[in-house]
């Protein structure tokens, strides 16, 4: 043993050492708490028998009376390690240069710039609010016959009666949350939430002064900007008792469980009405809170916490974490490392499921908030905010197992693990790398290369329909006759000043004292000819005639003679089946690889049809301000993301260019136009490039799109 551990410098007098409940292998265990700091700490056999003889001072004698009489014994390591771990956590009564050098150092490491502090508080936030000790007190005596478990057993048991009811009733609950699905509903929704939310904190509360457990202060924590209750209970770790210590975690889930059956119960009995509709935005914000959110072991809320103490583990996420990274290093390197801890078989299986599913699930949650603050927050910002939350939660742990990874490459033994890792993660490489993707595919409609949408020229009524559904017509061909009383009554009432304005010039030539006034008639002469021959344009556009031969269709459901129609609705559709066209859309990044004269295929969304061979015939330079092809848009069913311009045209969402090909039959020669229009995709011939080419120009192109410059 060094002369620097010969004599050991003081514990602090003000420190708290507390009987705690055994750990997972039985074994007894202490708790003790720092009251400066509000901080508990959990020792063992070893680290307790050597502070309960931390007063000899002399290292050598408080390991001798630490082990006597002892089946395990301290070693000098065990007091190193504990010195440290004291001095760590400021818990020694040290005095002079060395100490004050130790807490220099120790504030120096916790120091961070602003950048860092800014990161961290938007990562993770907590407010204390209120100190909620003495209110919890008073009102204790008025809610502790709620807290009983006669009362839950109650609650449970209406509960599932009101389940019951509600099954028989699944109709008009169903009808009660769509009629929700409102602005108001929203509202209640969230009022409803925040009411119910602040009852759980109190359950906390209520159940840790039901044991004797002082609340330090009750708040709310901003987790990636999310707002989220919490109630500090940190007190609890003095209780020996662990079903007490579960009571407690679970106070506020035992609220919400109790309130949601009660509430299901009565949304039951209720007559429709404001009543009612409490009962049921009660019921389903506690049931959803509940059950998929605050039970969920995976999230560090009530269920992470639950779950901790019925496994008896302090720290579960941390030390399940660290078994399951040696296990990992232990498969695929065999470094021969001992475990970080020793459980029973049992418990060890289940700490790894837990850990492993824990990280799956923060995968794709983290992924899910990225994706939300992406979108919510304005640019550059949103997307700069997505990337710090990637990196800090996924990107920065992976790094991190990485660089131990590499740390262990000398003591790395072949493993069947590592060679399937490394087959896996060679061939993943190669698929990235490897110039192997020689097609593009690009969502498409395949249609007649003439159409047109027939629309009335005006609000007119419909005298006689001159064709029915699916008629061949020649060009000109007379479709549709209209009439409109208004436009004949304007036109005649034209005619008729007309007249009187041609008779009062042929007066004005015969006096010649009103010659002067012929100016005047004959401005208003060329004005009535110019609004008579308007009308009467009109009047014969109100002749729907074919532009072209073609092939009538897609008749407006509905139309028949004597029906009035307006300018904004269709009549029908006209189509020239002679030669198809096909409509491709690419985007920015596949330009490059799209060549006029490359063959493919059109690849129809309706299984039940063929092939059709293509060959491209132009690709457009200028990016699409709307898609004309409505069927691909997502609003529709479609591929491609869009969203509504100001005149309701669907807007895609980034930057495309229209892609002409040309079908071929099986001779190669144009193929005709299909019936009716065709959503599919088309695969083409193209330079071949490495996927992750392909995701680089993407994200690059993001990034730039997404930027705000």
């Amino acid at each position: 043993m060094s002369d620097a551990l010969a004599v050991l410098p003081p514990l602090r007098d003000d420190l708290r050492l507390y009987e705690a409940p055994p750990d997972v292998n039985g074994w007894p265990t202490w708790t003790l708490y720092d009251p400066v700091r509000g901080r508990y700490f959990r020792l063992g056999q070893v680290a307790f028998r050597l502070l309960a003889q931390w007063r000899l001072g002399e290292a050598a004698r408080v390991l001798e009376q630490a082990n006597a009489g002892s089946a395990v014994a301290g070693s000098a390591r065990d007091l190193v390690q504990l010195l440290r771990f004291l001095r760590a956590n400021n818990l020694l009564a040290e005095e002079g240069g060395d100490a004050l050098e130790s807490l220099r150092r120790q504030k120096a490491a916790t120091r961070s710039g602003a950048l860092a502090w800014l990161l961290h508080n938007y990562l993770f936030l907590r407010i204390p609010l209120v100190r909620p000790d003495r209110f919890l007190e008073a009102t204790l005596p008025l809610v502790r016959p709620l807290l009983s478990a006669w009362f839950l057993r109650l609650a449970l048991l209406l509960g599932a009666l009101g389940l019951l009811l509600v099954l028989r009733q699944w109709d008009a609950f169903l009808a009660t949350a769509v009629d929700h699905f409102t602005l108001e509903g929203v509202a209640g929704f969230v009022a409803t939430l925040v009411v119910v939310k602040i009852l759980h904190e109190l359950g906390h509360g209520w159940q840790a002064k039901r044991f004797g457990v002082p609340v330090r202060s009750q708040g709310i924590a901003f987790i990636v900007l999310w707002p989220v209750l919490y109630t500090d209970t940190t007190d609890a770790w003095r209780l020996v008792s662990r079903r007490r210590r579960v009571l407690i975690g679970a106070g506020g889930l035992l609220v919400e469980l109790t309130l949601a059956c009660l509430a299901t119960f009565a949304w039951s009995f209720l007559p429709d009405g404001g009543l009612r509709s409490v009962a049921f935005l009660v019921a389903t914000v506690t049931w959803v809170s509940s059950l998929v959110i605050n039970l969920n072991p995976l999230m560090r809320f009530d269920g992470y916490y639950l779950l901790s103490d019925l496994w008896g583990i302090d720290n579960l996420q941390q030390r399940s974490f660290a078994l399951a990274r040696w296990r990992l290093r232990e498969t695929l390197f065999g470094p021969g490392d001992p475990p970080p801890e020793r459980f029973r078989p049992g418990l060890a299986a289940r700490l790894l499921v837990f850990a492993y599913a824990t990280w799956i699930w923060r995968f794709f949650l983290f992924v899910g908030i990225a994706v939300l603050v992406y979108h919510v927050f304005f640019k550059p910002l949103g997307p700069l905010l997505a990337a710090v939350e990637l990196w800090w939660f996924i990107g920065r742990p992976v790094a991190r197992e990485l660089g131990a990874w590499w740390r262990l490459r000398e003591r790395a033994r072949p493993r069947p693990g590592l060679v399937l890792l490394l087959v896996l993660l060679g061939g993943g490489l190669w698929l990235l790398v490897s110039p192997w993707q020689g097609y593009l595919h690009l969502p498409a409609v395949l249609q007649a290369e003439r159409y047109t949408t027939l629309y009335p020229p005006s609000p007119a009524r419909i005298e006689t329909i001159e064709r029915a559904e699916g008629a061949t017509v020649e060009a000109d061909a007379l479709l549709f006759r209209l009439v409109s009383p208004e436009v004949d009554f304007q036109l005649e009432q034209v005619r008729r000043e007309l007249a009187l304005t041609q008779a009062l010039l042929q007066r004005t030539a015969a006096d010649a004292e009103t010659l002067a006034s012929a100016g005047v008639l004959e401005s208003r002469l060329a004005g009535q000819l110019t609004e008579a021959r308007g009308l009467a344009e009109t009047r014969r556009r109100l002749e729907v005639r074919a532009p072209f031969a073609g092939r009538l269709t897609d008749l407006a459901p509905g139309l028949r003679e004597g029906l009035w129609v307006s300018p904004d609705r269709p009549l029908a559709r006209l189509v020239d089946p002679r030669r198809g066209r096909v409509r491709a859309y690419a985007a920015g990044p596949d330009l490059p690889r799209l060549e006029v004269g490359a063959r493919g295929r059109f690849l129809p969304e309706d299984p039940g049809r063929a092939a059709i061979p293509v060959v491209v015939e132009a690709v457009e330079r200028v990016g699409l301000r709307r898609l004309e092809a409505s069927y691909l848009s997502s609003r529709e069913g479609g591929p491609i993301e869009t969203e509504p311009g100001p005149r309701g045209e669907a807007v895609p969402r980034q930057t495309l260019y229209r892609v002409l090909l040309r079908p071929l039959d099986s001779e190669g020669a144009p193929a005709a136009a299909p019936e009716r229009v065709l959503r599919g995709s088309v695969s083409l011939e193209a330079e071949a490039r490495s996927p992750l080419a392909r995701l680089w120009r993407n994200a690059l192109g993001v990034a730039i799109r997404e930027s705000g410059f």
